[in-house]
């Protein structure tokens, strides 16, 4: 009897630090549901995505392609239609595909090659790209006041139900937005299950546990704050042993004036909002089991990207530390360990393979990812070298990072790099980039870096599609200021048009 093809069902979460989950043993988080499909599957404990925000990291692993190859610098870039993405290449094979919820195409495009979608929010692309004013938000000397903000004022979300298209609300948040995708990957899979011997795809965006802070009160009372421990290495004001460009980051987030109450009630908050989508992660496998497809089909469970989370004082993602380029991944199956964990570093550019071979289609040669399937089944497969990069808001220096099982190395341009020993020192809290005896290692690092990208080259390139390289070559980064663009930019002779739209950073 010739076996049926195995269904495939990814869910993408935004925001989630890499371990507020119980599964890998937080103090205090619950998440029952993650915590049952990692039994199932196998845990990858050091997963990372290519790029820390969340419109390049979906693109990146939609197409199984870095930021760099595919020009997706930054929030409302929209992605080139003559990219092959893999619902595309399933569709092409006969497995339809379909994305509910946030994949977060930027501007007209928004299928990416679904054979059917449903969103609730579509993001708009720049008006005008490559962009003809800079991105401010690069620029020395920017704040984002809103981002404070959001700290202070998180905590309960009221008892309003919406149509989920004010999720961008700094007081509601994502929970209505959530609970409709659910609704929706519920009765999706209900109609899967009244004909089995069809494959399929589905991938669900959820929403939460992006900011803001804001939960129903029965999720945020499930966390005392009172009991709650505060961040590795939290400092308000700044820490000096920091980078300097994560110390620019931390003053652009406008992270002053934060008591411990603040903090302690943001991650009460930021915990509930992972217990609530966890709760409807498990609505989703409940309906999947109820409808007997749960054994014959492939889940993968990540995000974007991480959530600073306070940790080195400072929040949200952009930067290389753990919290912020790290994600959660669990990968379970008809074919896949069963409570088994990798802890070799893995990243999201190989979500485009994976899927691939689980749907026993071969992957395209100009694309770099592995295959989790080959990693969790086979001997010796993996890389030696993991990749991110960014070149996005809060930084005015774009940074590549590269980790392999015993260091991570970022390289800032025209600045000095850091380097982590991540089986000392895990939190990366001694920088050991200027010390003697690991010149060696940067050296090495770099070389590997190069190999990839020309970091100089590409972070120009970037700039440009950013409109912070003026026709004349001036690098705004270097030599513009917020209080310049503010009186007017220098003489007053050159005023730059707005930023329409503004997207969500």
């Amino acid at each position: 009897m010739t076996m049926k093809q195995p269904n495939i069902l990814v869910i993408c979460s935004d925001e989630h630090h890499p371990h507020v989950c119980s599964y890998l043993g937080h103090s205090c988080v619950k998440t029952p549901n993650l915590d049952r499909l990692a039994k199932r599957g196998t845990v990858f404990t050091r997963a990372y995505c290519t790029c820390p925000v969340c419109t390049p990291s979906r693109m990146s692993f939609i197409t199984g392609k870095y930021v760099n190859q595919i020009d997706n610098w930054f929030i409302g870039v929209p992605l080139d239609r003559g990219e092959m993405t893999w619902p595309r290449r399933l569709d092409g094979a006969g497995i339809p595909s379909t994305m509910l919820g946030k994949m977060d195409f930027c501007g007209e495009y928004q299928d990416g090659g679904f054979t059917n979608y449903r969103i609730i929010e579509k993001r708009g692309a720049y008006e005008v790209y490559p962009r003809t004013s800079p991105l401010l938000s690069r620029l020395n000397g920017y704040v984002r006041k809103d981002k404070r903000e959001h700290i202070i004022h998180s905590g309960i979300r009221k008892e309003i139900v919406t149509d989920g298209k004010n999720g961008h609300d700094d007081e509601l948040g994502f929970y209505d937005h959530d609970r409709i995708v659910t609704e929706w990957a519920c009765e999706y899979l209900r109609e899967k299950g009244k004909d089995k011997d069809e494959p399929w795809a589905l991938y669900v965006g959820l929403l939460y546990p992006h900011w803001p802070f804001t939960v129903p009160e029965r999720y945020l009372k499930m966390y005392d704050k009172e009991k709650l421990e505060m961040p590795v290495d939290f400092q308000i004001p700044l820490n000096p042993r920091l980078h300097l460009e994560i110390q620019n980051f931390q003053r652009a987030q406008n992270l002053v004036d934060l008591s411990e109450d603040d903090i302690k009630r943001t991650l009460a908050a930021y915990y509930g909002m992972v217990t609530c989508m966890d709760e409807m992660i498990g609505k989703i496998l409940d309906t999947l089991e109820a409808e007997g497809m749960l054994e014959d089909t492939y889940i993968i469970y990540t995000s974007d990207h991480g959530e600073s989370l306070g940790e080195h004082g400072i929040f949200y993602k952009q930067c290389s530390y753990e919290g912020s380029v790290g994600v959660p991944l669990i990968f379970s199956g008809p074919d896949i360990p069963k409570g088994n964990k990798v802890d070799m570093p893995v990243s999201l550019i190989d979500l485009y393979p994976t899927i691939l071979d689980c749907a026993g289609l071969e992957t395209e040669a100009d694309r770099d990812g592995i295959s989790w399937k080959k990693v969790v089944t086979q001997k010796d497969v993996g890389r030696e070298v993991v990749f991110s990069e960014y070149h996005g808001n809060f930084f005015r220096k774009d940074w590549y990072m590269l980790t392999n099982e015993r260091y991570k190395y970022t390289y800032y341009v025209d600045d000095v790099p850091t380097l982590f020993d991540m089986q000392k020192d895990p939190f990366e809290l001694d920088d050991l980039a200027g010390k003697a005896k690991y010149q060696e290692v940067i050296t090495w690092f770099e070389k590997k870096l190069r190999e990839f990208v020309d970091p100089e080259e590409v972070s120009l390139r970037a700039k440009r599609d950013l409109g912070l390289i003026s026709p004349e070559g001036e690098d705004y980064t270097k030599s513009l200021t917020m209080a310049e663009v503010e009186a007017g930019y220098k003489d007053g002779t050159f005023c730059f048009e707005p930023e329409v739209p503004r997207p969500l950073e």
